[in-house]
């Protein structure tokens, strides 16, 4: 059987500041279903691997979440997220204010690829976004700037770059600042903690992490095949009620949660060719 979202990631509004090559925000109807099927009022919504938090953003100012517990272990990825979650007025100022140029591409490059960074900092928040924004495919390292480092590509360097709009995204972010829950942790590290400090009757978790072919492609932390037996461990506990995983459709996978319910699942990756990626959905037995 093969997961057909109501909608395509084409067709859905972007409420994330962010891109990502397969990003899961085409998910949000199926996730919104999933949590009305939590009993109680208040529910609460969860991802270990956020990244651009796509499907996050959308059920939170839809209001089918009450509370959003986002976690992202890259330095980076936390950074532009408590950037704009703490500091909104500073980072959309920013925005409006940023020449998007090579100059800058640059810049926000040499930032990133910093070999020392250990702790949040604002202006690594925003080389991040800015280079996500800006490079081709979103991908924020191993990938040159849209349009090419000479720029004399179709669609330049400012193509993806709508100060208007993502100004707009980050200002409503912050408004709801009070709503979301932000840590800098390993994603395993994340759930083990999860078990305690969330209501887990309540709580949905979605479980996008790095993947076993193109991890170390695509994502700033891949994992290894022991981190990928150890996620299983965690999700396979009869504690974690609730939650929704995503996948490649690897041998390794399929071993792994053989117990569970796995279906196929398309996405279009938008990156320098655009290709389907064959992929799962899978969910626990009871679920």
């Amino acid at each position: 059987m093969t997961v057909t979202p109501k909608y395509t990631a084409g067709e859905l509004r972007s409420v994330s500041p962010f891109r990502y090559p397969g990003g899961k925000a085409f998910l949000s109807d199926f996730l919104a279903a999933k949590l009305a099927l939590i009993k109680g009022r208040s529910k609460h919504y969860a991802e270990p691997f956020c990244g651009g938090a796509g499907a996050a953003v959308i059920l939170l100012k839809s209001g089918l979440v009450d509370q959003l517990h986002l976690n992202d272990a890259d330095i980076r990825v936390y950074s532009a997220w408590k950037a704009m979650l703490d500091e909104p007025a500073r980072f959309v100022d920013r925005v409006h204010s940023v020449s998007v140029d090579m100059r800058t591409w640059q810049w926000a490059s040499e930032v990133v690829n910093k070999s020392n960074l250990k702790s949040y900092d604002f202006d690594l928040g925003f080389a991040t976004f800015f280079l996500n924004r800006t490079s081709r495919s979103g991908i924020i390292f191993r990938a040159g700037p849209i349009g090419g480092y000479n720029q004399t590509g179709n669609w330049k360097i400012d193509a993806r770059f709508n100060r208007t709009a993502l100004g707009e995204r980050v200002h409503w972010l912050g408004s709801v600042r009070e709503r979301i829950t932000l840590t800098n942790e390993d994603g395993l590290t994340f759930l083990h903690r999860s078990l305690i400090r969330v209501p887990l009757a309540k709580t949905l978790f979605f479980v996008d992490p790095p993947y076993v072919q193109a991890g170390g492609r695509l994502y700033l932390n891949a994992m290894n095949e022991p981190k990928h037996i150890a996620l299983s461990d965690i999700l396979q506990n009869p504690k974690l009620r609730h939650w929704v995983l995503t996948y490649d459709d690897h041998p390794l996978i399929r071993s792994l949660y053989q117990a569970q319910n796995i279906e196929n699942l398309g996405v279009t990756y938008s990156l320098q060719n655009k290709r389907k990626e064959r992929e799962v959905l899978i969910q626990p037995v009871s679920g």
